[in-house]
Formats: C-alpha cells, sequence, structure tokens
C-alpha cells in the first residue's frame, strides 16, 4: 500500500492499453490533494480498479461510451462504459422555479426530486421541474408527493466555492494534524481534521440538509447557532475567547449525539441515538431539523427521524451560524447543503402498501382521504372517494400516497445510471445521450426527458452493482488488507472473493472498488 500522496507517474507509463487510459493517481477523491488552478479542469471520470482522471464530459451515447476531454489531449478519449464507475461534475446551483404548488416527490425505487404539481391524467403527475422543465411521472411510479408549505424561504443552496466560508485550525493534539475543508464538485471535502464555518443567518425554524459520503471512520460536529466562526475546544472551552451557546451535533460511525455549549456551564449531553448498521454505509442524506420556540433540535437520516430533543433548560444557540468540524478519522465530502425555513412539521415515510388499488391523501390534521386523485384545480386536490369527490386545499395536505406497484420502475441493470442534482435530487435513469445542450435520458418514470447538463453533479454508472444481492461498495483505504476488510463489513473472505472475480487479495489499491455481499 502507497501513502495518501498522490502519485504521478510519467506519461509512457500512463497509457496502460489501447482501449483506455489508466492513471496511476490511486487515492480516492475525497484525499486528492494536487494544485488546483481556476481554470483547470473540475470534473473527474472514475474506473473500476481506482483510478480516476481529471477533464470535461465531451460527449456520451450507447454505441460509443463516454469520450472524455483532458488538456493534455489533442482530441478527446473514448471510455468503454464498463469500466466506468462514476463521473462528477462542476454542476451549478439550481435556477428558481416559478411560485407554484411545489412538492417533495419521491419514486418506490427511492429517487427523490422536487417540482411544481402542476395537474394530472389518468396515468400521470404533472411537474414543472427545474432542472428538465414539464415531466409527466407516471402514477404507479410514485411513492409519495409531499406538499410543500408556501411562503417559507430558501436562505442557502450550495456550496458552490469556499467564499464567505471561515476556515479554521485545529489545535487538539488527539485528533491530528489540522487540515483545511476543501472544495470541489459541488462539495466540501476533508481528511485530516478541520473546520469550516459560515453565518447562514439561521431562522428561528430551520431545516438543514445535505449529502454525507465518507470512506473511514466518521467522526463530525456540527455547531448550530453558533456565533463563532472558528473551532471551539470543548475541553478548554473556558480558554477560548467569547462566544454564544451553540448546540453541537456529534455524529459519527455508530450513534448521533446532541451537546448544549455555553460557556461557564457544564457539558451536558442532551441523549444519544444508535444508529445500527450506519458504520456499514458510506453515504446518507442527513438532515437537522431545529425550533426555537419548541426548544427543539431533531436529526433525520436518510428520511427517517433518528431523534428529537428538548432542551428543557430553554434554547442555547445565540447565534445564526452553522461549522463544521471533522475529527481527521477518515475522508469526508458534504454536498448539497440546503438551509431553508421550517413549519416545525416533519414529513413521515409512506405506509400505503405497494400494489394498493386506490390512492391514499393524508391531511396535517392527521385525517386520510382513500380513493383516486383526480385532478388538480389552482391550489386544491380532487379527490374522488366513493362518497364523492372533495376538493382539498394543498396546504391542508401532508402526503399523496398514490397506489404505486412495485415492478415498475424495472429497467436493464446494466444500463441504470443514478444521477445526483445539485438540488440534491437522484433520479436513476438510462442516460441515453449527453451533449453540451442536453441530457437525454429514459425511465420508466418520467418516459423520455431532457436534462439540463449543469443540473448534474454527479453519475454512477455502475448502479447494477450495488442490487439487490450486493450490500454495499466499499473503497479500499490506506493499509487494508482483504482480512481487515471482511472483518469491517462483517462478510467472509471467500463470500468477498466471490463477488469480486478479478480482486487480487495481495494487491489492494487506495480508492479501488470491492463489492461487499449481503449475509
Amino acid at each position: 500500500m502507497t501513502d495518501n500522496t498522490p502519485q504521478r507517474y510519467p506519461w509512457n507509463r500512463v497509457w496502460q492499453s489501447a482501449a483506455g487510459l489508466f492513471l496511476a493517481l490511486i487515492v480516492w477523491p475525497l484525499t486528492l490533494g494536487q494544485a488546483e488552478t481556476k481554470d483547470a479542469p473540475q470534473s473527474t471520470i472514475h474506473f473500476i480498479n481506482g483510478d480516476w482522471l481529471r477533464g470535461d464530459l465531451a460527449a456520451f451515447d450507447q454505441a460509443n461510451g463516454v469520450s472524455w476531454q483532458h488538456p493534455d489531449t489533442e482530441s478527446a478519449i473514448q471510455f468503454n462504459i464498463s469500466r466506468v464507475t462514476e463521473v462528477t461534475l462542476d454542476g451549478q446551483a439550481p435556477s428558481e422555479l416559478s411560485p407554484g404548488n411545489l412538492c417533495e416527490v419521491m419514486l418506490i425505487n427511492g429517487d427523490h426530486f422536487r417540482g411544481n404539481l402542476t395537474g394530472t391524467t389518468e396515468q400521470h403527475y404533472l411537474l414543472d421541474t427545474w432542472h428538465a422543465g414539464k415531466l409527466q411521472i407516471s402514477r404507479k411510479t410514485v411513492r409519495k408527493i409531499a406538499p410543500l408549505p408556501k411562503g417559507l424561504k430558501s436562505i442557502f443552496q450550495g456550496p458552490e466555492n469556499d467564499d464567505g466560508w471561515t476556515h479554521g485550525k485545529i489545535t487538539n493534539e488527539t485528533i491530528g494534524e489540522s487540515g483545511n475543508w476543501r472544495y470541489h464538485n459541488g462539495g466540501f471535502h476533508a481528511k485530516p481534521a478541520a473546520s469550516i464555518a459560515k453565518d447562514l443567518k439561521l431562522p428561528n425554524r430551520s431545516r438543514i440538509s445535505f449529502d454525507l459520503e465518507w470512506n473511514g471512520s466518521l467522526h463530525l460536529a456540527f455547531a448550530l447557532y453558533t456565533d463563532a466562526l472558528h473551532p471551539i475546544s470543548l475541553s478548554t472551552k473556558e480558554d477560548e475567547p467569547d462566544f454564544g451557546g451553540f448546540y453541537s451535533i456529534q455524529l459519527n460511525s455508530y450513534s448521533v449525539n446532541l451537546l448544549p455549549v455555553k460557556k461557564h456551564e457544564p457539558l451536558t449531553y442532551l441523549g444519544q441515538a444508535t444508529l445500527p448498521g450506519f458504520r456499514n454505509q458510506t453515504n446518507s442524506r442527513i438532515e437537522f431539523f431545529a425550533s426555537k420556540p419548541e426548544q427543539m433540535i431533531a436529526v433525520s437520516i436518510n428520511g427517517k427521524v433518528i431523534r428529537k430533543w428538548t432542551d428543557s433548560d430553554g434554547f442555547v444557540g445565540e447565534g445564526t451560524g452553522v461549522r463544521i468540524v471533522h475529527q481527521g478519522r477518515g475522508a469526508v465530502r458534504i454536498a448539497n447543503l440546503r438551509v431553508e425555513e421550517w413549519d416545525g412539521r416533519f414529513q413521515e415515510p409512506p405506509t400505503h402498501p405497494i400494489g394498493a388499488e386506490n390512492d391514499l391523501v393524508k391531511l396535517i390534521n392527521n385525517d386520510r382521504m382513500e380513493g383516486n386523485v383526480t385532478g388538480i384545480v389552482g391550489d386544491k386536490l380532487q379527490v374522488k372517494t366513493p362518497e364523492g369527490e372533495f376538493p382539498v386545499p394543498l396546504d391542508r395536505v401532508k402526503q399523496i400516497e398514490p397506489a404505486a406497484a412495485k415492478t415498475s420502475l424495472d429497467m436493464p441493470l446494466t444500463k441504470r445510471v443514478i444521477a445526483h442534482l445539485s438540488d440534491g435530487s437522484q433520479l436513476t435513469f438510462v442516460l441515453d445521450r449527453w451533449t453540451k445542450d442536453g441530457v437525454e435520458a429514459s425511465s420508466p418514470s418520467f418516459g423520455k426527458a431532457t436534462f439540463q447538463p449543469s443540473a448534474i453533479m454527479r453519475m454512477e454508472f455502475q448502479a447494477h452493482l450495488a442490487s439487490a444481492d450486493l450490500k454495499t461498495i466499499y473503497r479500499v483505504q490506506q493499509g487494508d488488507t482483504i482480512n481487515s476488510i471482511a472483518r469491517k463489513r462483517g462478510a467472509s473472505i471467500q463470500a468477498i472473493l466471490k463477488a469480486n472475480p478479478s480482486l487480487k487479495p495481495g494487491q489492494l489499491r487506495i480508492g479501488q472498488q470491492v463489492l461487499i455481499p449481503k449475509k
């Protein structure tokens, strides 16, 4: 195994075959350390063996695969799509939708996005989106539609760079040498211990959501409602410069804790929530909810509320900022960070059985209507029940759970692409064609659609590798052996070798992907 410093090789050793380019830069993208210039390519292409290359996605089609433009080559390089695992792109912040019936949509495969609900047909829900314009979503593929309250402000969406963010130096000897969060491809990355903060003007009720990816042990601390943009050492907080109270959400591979922090007051945890199975994951969608009037903080992971805390001593947060501290025990990426006002309501997981004959409409007063959603008239939902047809104001609707079918989103496994958008949305589709003018894709959910290229931050090309017979994809870290990977992931060596026929146990490389089968 090599150390974590990016290795550079002469170009005559880079060209390993006429079929493709295999760079010997064998560091997972979260650990990149090479210097970047303003005009340097920000996109990267990743391969099954852990290699990666900067450049720009020039084109894609099913016949020719990926055309990749690198500044050191005269013409685009063609890559066989079967060897590509991921492309990360320098996407742009989402554009604003015109005012309408904004909803969060979840599909039966876990995909999710936002759009204005404009109407229905017998077979479809009609939505207007910022990333692909007007979409017709097959009813049978929708798990739930949750109308968002009108009038709530979106405060921050990004990051697009680290302008306005404050980098802080960590002096705690137990967590190693201090480094910096680094912006790349729409996210903040860190491997050494690092702190970054910004006054995001958190409102009295806030919802903070982001995508979290990690490799190795996870140890993060999030300071909410802080007025201090530099890290506070909790063990020596009385020696720190004056600071106002804040809440520290401490997230690791096994649990999440909440700690109110005030100067001249003892540290007392409000409670811990264990996270079964979290250590076997490498990515999650995290949400923090906070309400000053209710003196409440809550944490949600992948749409499920894990724990709510009420501070009986009063809300201690005295600022409006957020500080993120990485403890330096693994590689971490935070992206698609969204801060918005919150109405105090939690969304709930869908409960309507897949395969049910009728739609289920849940109201905010906990009433339920079962029948058929027949249309949208202005800001009212038309619901036909055995008792008659009723108009229901969308601001009274908690969520719609349509009559969905389990097999309605079936796609060829080897052609599936999972696209991650710059607003935190995720959509699975067959990528038909990519040009600078548009991304043509198809899905049983929305048929054929053309997406804005700038809307897409990342695409996973080997989505079939994470199908039902596999548990996860593990990226090799420094010091890993096949034995240590088996212990970490709770799988047998024989099962891992069977799932990875080409794996050579004595030749593991940092960043290489290893498939971990289910027990």
